[in-house]
């Protein structure tokens, strides 16, 4: 084939293809290894979203930024140290628990073992004194492994703050900053983009919290009625993984007061569970459409399927974000697509 023929278009045309395969491959190696800074990112501008509502009516008042989001920052550490300091005061205390009746449940292991199978069991001392290098070296092991999580979690926690501090208290001036690369009118749009994320994210967490408020309140009580032990943790517990964990929250909160009702007496736990299983069928029928449609204005089916894709992208945090980033993505699509007036039809038709 004589290459003098070949129109001088076709080889231009290779070389752009091999230009933009390579470019491709180039990107997305890059965003492979920028996958957790991406996550960070994201989480930074979750939090910024926010906080901008409460630190723009501060800021009205006369508050200036920065101070108006060390406040939010304040209010929101005390709130978490408490927390975790009657949650943690509690699980050691469960620990202590069961490290105690370790003996006793072995021993009686070791019997119905004997009686049942004909099999002896060895000494608790012999299993100490056999196993006890092994055991030291897994929880050194255990050990150096929770200090590399804690250390890396307290980085990554804080320029998590330190970015969404910056993002929030010089909020208008990063804004021009975007701003002045696009056009006035991408300016607008822009902006107006950015407004409705800070909205529906606020409005998200918003609707987040009451239920927290309303599902551990509510858990509380009942666990008081009934005499389970640390009712009140147990009922913050639950309405905070409830409200804040997507999909599975709704098991994973209602899971530990059932377990410890449970060890302490067969018939509290049966009372917990069905609790928390009616609770969770009044809530999801009754209590959370109301605050979620204000809130979110999403469709039910559009929020469990943003919260499957946001979990198959991004994982765990995927799904947090998935709900308010659907809500913005909606809203704005809703501003700039012309609507018509709907046909009457049998499919159309909504019940009142």
């Amino acid at each position: 084939m004589d290459i003098t023929r070949i129109p001088p278009w076709f080889i231009k045309g290779v070389w752009y293809v091999i230009f933009a395969v390579s470019l491709s491959i180039c990107l997305w190696y890059v965003a492979s290894r920028l996958t957790d800074l991406m996550i960070t990112v994201a989480i930074c501008f979750f939090l910024a979203f926010a906080i901008e509502p409460t630190v723009n009516r501060l800021s009205a008042r006369g508050w200036k930024r920065s101070r108006a989001t060390l406040l939010i920052y304040l209010v929101a550490f005390l709130v978490i140290a408490g927390f975790v300091g009657l949650f943690g005061n509690m699980l050691i205390t469960q620990v202590i628990n069961l490290a105690r009746e370790v003996p006793a449940l072995y021993d009686a292991i070791r019997g119905l073992v004997d009686s049942s199978f004909g099999i002896t069991l060895p000494e608790p001392s012999t299993l100490i004194s056999e196993y006890w290098d092994v055991a030291i070296q897994a929880i050194a092991n255990s050990v150096l492994g929770i200090v590399d999580s804690f250390l890396a979690f307290i980085l990554g926690s804080l320029t998590v703050l330190l970015v969404t501090f910056y993002l929030v208290a010089d909020g208008p001036r990063f804004r021009r900053s975007v701003c002045s690369l696009f056009p006035q009118a991408r300016q607008r749009e822009l902006l107006a983009v950015w407004e409705v994320a800070i909205d529906k994210t606020s409005s998200y967490l918003v609707s987040r919290s009451i239920l927290a408020v309303v599902c551990g309140t509510a858990t509380t009580v009942f666990l008081f009625i009934i005499r389970v032990d640390n009712a009140l943790v147990l009922g913050a517990f639950t309405g905070i993984v409830s409200a804040f964990v997507p999909t599975i929250g709704t098991y994973l909160g209602g899971l530990l007061p059932v377990v410890l009702a449970f060890a302490q007496s067969p018939l509290q736990g049966v009372g917990t569970l069905a609790f928390i299983l009616a609770y969770q069928q009044v809530e999801n029928l009754t209590i959370e459409p109301r605050v979620s449609a204000k809130a979110m204005e999403l469709n039910t089916a559009v929020s469990f399927l943003s919260v499957l894709a946001g979990s198959a992208i991004l994982g765990p945090i995927g799904a947090l974000l998935a709900l308010p980033l659907a809500a913005t993505v909606k809203a704005f699509v809703g501003t700039y697509l012309h609507r018509t007036e709907v046909v009457e039809d049998a499919l159309t038709t909504v019940e009142t």
